[in-house]
């Protein structure tokens, strides 16, 4: 009987040491290769254009494995396809979770980067710098720092500094596509300084001088012939009034060709910056910033930035 009891206690203590064991591990084993399969398959949605496939298996992946090895960066590829999905707020509402819990300097320099670029796509220049230069002086991966300042580079460039954009530019020292679209731009981009470009203070003294002569300094000679003529008939008009003693008619028409006048000077003013715009808009569009974003994850799980321009 004690032989049979001893036989029984040692083979529970073998199935309980098994399951505490093995049964663990197994579970651990699967649940990595689960988390490896869901961000794999996250990964081809995502490269192939299924943005917002790829943004439910990322978020699938994060909400089933919170704790997983993957988990963090499963977010940052969340945040990336809801910014080139174009929806800024949500994407810039994540990169700031993972700011505030990220301890990891390569999953934050990126949040950084992405929460940057939200503010670029939307114009938002100020706070886009901001970030972009927070990247730079912040971060040692190389990678990261060109990234910024090529785009610092486009920012000043929007803001038509030419001669910083240029500084900016010159900066990037890298190699491969990065670097060489950086230099062939460099080297076109200080001819923003010698761009056709209005003084709207000379089209508005011009306009106060001779009504139309303003439009016709910023080469709109409709408008030029049309506020010569209004403004000339009202001259006209409010004079033949008063020499007929027609003292309230001249008034009213003098009062009514004071703002003829005046709304002749703003508008030859307000001409000459749509002129600017238009010509620094165009001398842009010769830059065809075609940078997308696409967040490489290698084997090893190390973090990288896809840059593809095409100039």
């Amino acid at each position: 009987m004690l032989l049979k009891a001893a036989k029984r206690i040692f083979f529970a203590v073998f199935l309980i040491s098994t399951f505490e064991i093995n049964v663990p591990f197994s579970i651990s084993a699967e649940t990595a290769r689960g988390e490896e399969e869901q961000f794999g398959f996250a990964i081809h949605l995502m490269e192939r254009g299924d943005l917002d496939l790829a943004l439910l298996e990322f978020e699938r992946l994060v909400y089933l494995f919170p704790h997983g090895q993957r988990s963090q960066r499963a977010r940052l590829l969340a945040g990336v396809c809801q910014l080139e999905s174009g929806r800024y707020g949500k994407a810039r509402d994540i990169f700031e979770e993972i700011l505030a819990l990220s301890t990891d300097s390569r999953i934050s320099g990126r949040a950084f980067f992405f929460l940057a670029e939200c503010y670029y796509r939307q114009g938002n220049l100020r706070d886009a710098e901001y970030y972009f230069n927070f990247v730079v002086e912040n971060y040692s991966d190389s990678l990261l720092i060109q990234s910024a300042l090529y785009r610092l580079g486009w920012t000043k460039m929007r803001e038509n500094k030419w001669k910083e954009a240029f500084r900016m530019l010159l900066a990037v020292d890298g190699e491969g596509t990065l670097g060489d679209s950086a230099k062939e731009i460099s080297a076109l981009v200080l001819k923003g300084e010698e761009l056709p470009l209005k003084d709207p203070s000379t089209a508005g003294m011009l306009a106060g001088a001779i009504p139309g002569m303003g439009h016709a300094y910023v080469g709109r000679y409709r408008d030029a012939a049309a506020a010569f003529i209004v403004n000339a008939l009202f001259v006209w008009a409010a004079v033949e009034a008063f020499d007929q003693d027609h003292e309230v008619l001249g008034g009213i028409l003098g009062f009514l060709e004071l703002g003829w006048y005046a709304g002749n000077i703003y508008s030859a003013v307000n001409a000459a910056h749509k002129h600017n715009r238009k010509v620094q808009e165009n001398f842009r569009k010769d830059f065809m910033d075609m940078l997308r974003l696409q967040p490489l994850f290698s084997k090893d799980g190390t973090c990288g930035i896809y840059l593809s321009i095409r100039y």
